[in-house]
């Protein structure tokens, strides 16, 4: 582990356990986004996210680091026990899909969008109005160029090709070229 990750990832402990989670939350994607595989970052990650779907899909990537993670085994325990069902949670957590101009069976990749091109977005964490080109919302530091606040944000092949197949890697920030805010289609 570099020193980097392991600064980012003490960093982010200490503000869990202080309870500065929008801290930490910042702090401990930066760690995954750097190490996919960092047990420590995911399972520090589930205790910065209130969210019990966002917990669930951090401690089940410690699992498919560690099966033998006993830590991330009773957290997913707790989890069940808090929500009955984990499936129910995460049902609650996802709001129904968007009609989109674009059905996902039929979907291709549309040309990368201008990079001067600067188009108003509210920020997928809190509603903050933002510009496409800002990397960071400005009121709760959330990565602006994410899955979550993309128009296609419910079509799974853009995500599949990406790599970006769990939730928590499409709330970080990543390259997509496809990448485009809701506002870009209704221009």
């Amino acid at each position: 582990m570099s020193e980097d990750i392991a600064r980012l990832l003490y960093e982010g402990a200490v503000a869990v356990t202080e309870g500065r989670k929008t801290e930490a939350q910042r702090l401990l994607m930066r760690v995954v986004e750097l190490d996919e595989g960092n047990e420590q970052g995911w399972l520090w990650l589930s205790g910065a996210v209130d969210d019990p779907a966002d917990q669930q899909i951090a401690l089940e990537n410690v699992l498919a680091i560690n099966p033998d993670n006993e830590a991330a085994r009773s957290g997913l325990d707790l989890l069940r026990q808090r929500t009955n069902t984990l499936a129910h949670a995460t049902a609650i957590a996802e709001p129904p899909p968007q009609t989109l101009p674009h059905d996902d069976a039929a979907w291709s990749p549309p040309p990368p969008l201008d990079p001067n091109d600067a188009l108003e977005l509210a920020c997928w964490q809190c509603g903050a109005t933002l510009y496409s080109v800002a990397q960071f919302c400005w009121q709760c530091h959330a990565p602006v160029h994410c899955c979550n606040n993309c128009a296609y944000r419910y079509i799974t092949r853009c995500k599949e090709v990406q790599g970006l197949t769990s939730t928590m890697a499409q709330a970080s920030q990543n390259k997509c070229p496809w990448w485009r805010p809701p506002s870009a289609l209704q221009s």
